[in-house]
């Protein structure tokens, strides 16, 4: 019977203390949102140089580096529902970014002056919408 007993007890701290570690190794939402924090930070310090650039070269390297930069978003492994709402939306306005520079530079070699405007429209849009973005993600980030 104390066999048994000590037996139970050892087997219920092995299965506490598992549990413990799994809880402490299993990412919480402060450090997923620092994952995402970077990729921002990164692809805004590439493209800052460049965004003004009349080199075509630059151009279509900057549009490179924001599909790249959503690709390396949208493989994130985020487990928080809401932070898979704003990983998402970040992919998005990246690949948004990349194919609107990318049409943009045609249009202008194409002296397609109505493209041109159209593709500068969107992307201001999508200027506007990546920090809407980043405060929303921030406000969750911050808050407990």
């Amino acid at each position: 019977m104390n066999q048994t007993k000590n037996i139970l007890i050892k087997t219920v701290s092995l299965v506490f203390f598992l549990n413990l570690i799994l809880v402490s190794c299993a990412e919480n939402k402060v450090s997923q949102c620092q994952k995402i924090i970077l990729i921002t930070q990164k692809i805004a310090k590439e493209s800052e140089t460049n965004r003004q650039t009349e080199d075509i070269q630059k151009a279509l390297q900057v549009a490179d580096s924001f599909d790249e930069a959503a690709e390396e978003m949208k493989n994130l492994a985020i487990t928080d529902e809401q932070l898979v709402k704003y990983q998402l939306g970040f992919a998005a306005i990246y690949q948004g970014y990349a194919q609107t520079t990318r049409q943009f530079i045609s249009a202008l070699q194409k002296k397609d002056i109505n493209t041109v405007k159209l593709m500068q429209q969107r992307l201001k849009q999508l200027g506007q919408k990546e920090p809407e973005l980043g405060n929303e993600m921030n406000n969750y980030c911050q808050s407990e």
